[in-house]
């Protein structure tokens, strides 16, 4: 396995280059961040480099979303843009989105669609989305978010996306498995996990209540490590953590009592 941390929520008060200088002292092989617009991409990735890590992941759009197909076309403009930018930095995944995520997690909601049209239309964008990353190493990888945070978001839990994989069927084209989603949405994650294992591309881990490190709140993440190690995964462990009173060393140091990177 692979061990990643997502930069958002961690070292807060330092600048992004010494967020990944601080992950990489800490032994982590890849960093994750969200949104690659916001941020001076090349500077990261030339920081990445000289320390050592691996750029995993960034979002691949965000202002449309696939559920709807009138947004289709902004959205696959969105996935060129960050294809290129994936491909000159180096980063070897990329997120999407059923629905456009706006400033404070509020999402731009399609107009009035039955379920399986939007389904149909994730499907059919996703297929289309895929052309753009064949031949490049990179993965497009379907995020499930609990609709209590986000209400709305269509893709509400993994089921939905493991759906999706199986429709579009293609080898780059994967789902993140993400703890702290899938328990405030359906719970059951040994089983979901054993079910959605041969199409993951990550396994994101962060706790229940207030996505905390691992050992503050609800989930067995020894348990479910083991899962894995039983299973065979070796894919990306992404920490996309809170850290708990605001000690990000402290959030590492639980990560790694539970997981032994």
């Amino acid at each position: 396995m692979r061990y990643s941390i997502s930069l958002q929520f961690m070292w807060t008060d330092l600048p992004f280059a010494d967020r990944v200088r601080k992950a990489a002292s800490h032994g982590f092989d890849q960093i994750d961040l969200w949104d690659w617009r916001d941020l001076d991409i090349d500077r990261l990735a030339e920081t990445c480099r000289t320390e050592g890590v691996a750029l995993g992941s960034f979002f691949g759009h965000r202002q449309a979303g696939l559920a709807d197909p009138s947004q289709r076309d902004r959205v696959l403009e969105e996935l060129a843009a960050s294809v290129k930018a994936a491909r000159r930095v180096g980063a070897t995944q990329l997120h999407t989105f059923s629905d456009g995520i706006g400033p404070g997690g509020v999402i731009q909601k399609p107009p009035p669609l039955r379920w399986e049209a939007r389904y149909q239309s994730c499907v059919e964008g996703l297929e289309e989305a895929v052309k753009l990353v064949e031949g490049t190493g990179i993965t497009l990888v379907v995020e499930a978010i609990n609709n209590i945070y986000v209400p709305g978001y269509f893709w509400d839990e993994v089921g939905i996306t493991l759906a999706i994989c199986r429709a579009v069927d293609h080898p780059q084209l994967r789902l993140a498995f993400d703890c702290f989603h899938q328990q405030l949405a359906g719970g059951r994650l040994t089983d979901h996990l054993r079910e959605a294992l041969a199409w993951m591309a990550r396994f994101d881990v962060a706790d229940v209540p207030g996505r905390g490190q691992p050992g503050t709140g609800e989930i067995n993440f020894t348990h479910l490590r083991r899962v894995l190690e039983s299973e065979g995964y070796d894919g990306v462990v992404s920490f996309e953590v809170d850290p708990v009173g605001g000690d990000s060393d402290a959030a590492v140091r639980a990560c790694r009592r539970v997981f032994g990177f």
